[in-house]
C-alpha cells in the first residue's frame, strides 16, 4: 500500500506546484488582492463603492493584471484605499500596492517596496483664472498653491517652491483639480505624468502645464513590511520591464511626454 500513496503524494506536491498562486503568501489562497487609490487619470480611474471597487482601469490597473499573469494567479481583486494607508504600518486587506507609491526612507519604515517601475517628476499646472501666468518659481511663490497632502507633491511645494502663503493640502485629487478649475488654488503640484494626462483630456479646465519640479522620484509597488511575496513580485516586476511591458503601458495611457516641458528653477 506504500508505493500507491507515494504516488499520490507525488501528484498532490506536482498539482500544488503548478497551481495559480502557489508560492508566497496571499490573504485569501490563489487570490492576488491589490491596494489601489482612485483617482489618478491615466494610471487609475473607475467607480467605487465604499473600498469595493466596481470597475478600474488605466496604467496601475493593467500593471496588476500583468503582474498577476507573471506570478500564475487569475486576474486580481482590487480595493480602494487613501492613499497614505497604502504604505503606512500594520495589517492591510490586500497583499500589494500600486498607485504611484513614490519609494522613500521614511515609507520603507512602514512598508517594503520592489524595485522602481517608473521614473517621475513633479509637474506644475497653473489654473486658467491666473491672468500672468508665472515661468519661474519666483513668480509662482506669490501664486496659492495647492497638493495632495500627505504626498511628495506637496514636500516639493513647500520645500522648492516655497510659496508666500502656505502650500493649501488638499485630501483628495479630484478636490485638488476642482479647486484649481474654480481658480481657488491658482497652481498644483502633483505627478507630472497625471498633470499631462488631465490637460491633454480637458484643455478648457485648466491653464498652462508650466513645468516641473526635477524631483527624480521612483515609483514601487509597496507591501506589508515582512510579505514574504516580496522577492516573488521584484522578480516578476522585473521581467515586465525588461520585456517591454511597462514601456507599452506608458505609451498606451500616458499621452504626454513630461520630459519635453520646461524644468522650472
Amino acid at each position: 500500500m506504500r508505493a500507491p500513496l507515494l504516488i499520490a503524494a507525488l501528484i498532490a506536491f506536482a498539482l500544488a506546484a503548478t497551481a495559480p498562486g502557489a508560492t508566497g503568501s496571499t490573504i485569501t489562497p490563489g487570490q492576488l488582492t491589490v491596494g489601489i487609490s482612485l483617482p489618478s487619470d491615466g494610471f487609475e480611474v473607475g467607480v467605487v463603492k465604499g473600498s469595493q471597487v466596481l470597475y478600474a482601469q488605466g496604467f496601475d490597473i493593467d500593471l496588476a493584471k500583468a503582474l498577476a499573469k507573471r506570478l500564475n494567479y487569475p486576474a486580481p481583486v482590487f480595493v480602494q484605499s487613501r492613499f497614505d494607508r497604502l504604505y503606512s504600518s500594520g495589517p492591510k486587506p490586500w497583499d500589494l500596492a500600486i498607485a504611484q507609491i513614490t519609494i522613500t526612507s521614511r515609507r520603507a519604515l512602514t512598508a517594503d517596496f520592489t524595485r522602481p517601475y517608473l521614473r517621475a517628476d513633479q509637474g506644475v499646472l497653473v489654473s486658467q483664472t491666473v491672468s500672468r501666468v508665472p515661468k519661474t518659481l519666483a513668480a509662482l511663490r506669490a501664486l496659492r498653491i495647492c497638493a495632495l497632502s500627505k504626498s511628495t507633491g506637496a514636500d516639493a511645494a513647500s520645500s522648492v517652491i516655497a510659496p508666500v502663503k502656505t502650500v493649501g493640502l488638499v485630501g483628495n485629487v479630484s478636490t485638488l483639480m476642482l479647486d484649481l478649475q474654480t481658480g481657488r488654488c491658482q497652481a498644483v503640484v502633483y505627478d507630472a505624468p497625471t498633470l499631462g494626462v488631465l490637460k491633454a483630456r480637458t484643455p478648457e479646465r485648466y491653464g498652462p502645464f508650466i513645468g516641473v519640479l526635477r524631483t527624480g522620484e521612483k515609483y514601487g509597488i509597496a507591501l506589508p513590511k515582512g510579505s514574504d511575496l516580496l522577492p516573488l513580485v521584484d522578480a516578476a516586476l522585473g521581467r515586465l520591464v525588461a520585456d517591454g511591458t511597462i514601456g507599452r503601458l506608458q505609451r498606451k495611457w500616458l499621452t504626454t511626454d513630461v520630459s519635453k516641458l520646461p524644468v522650472l528653477g
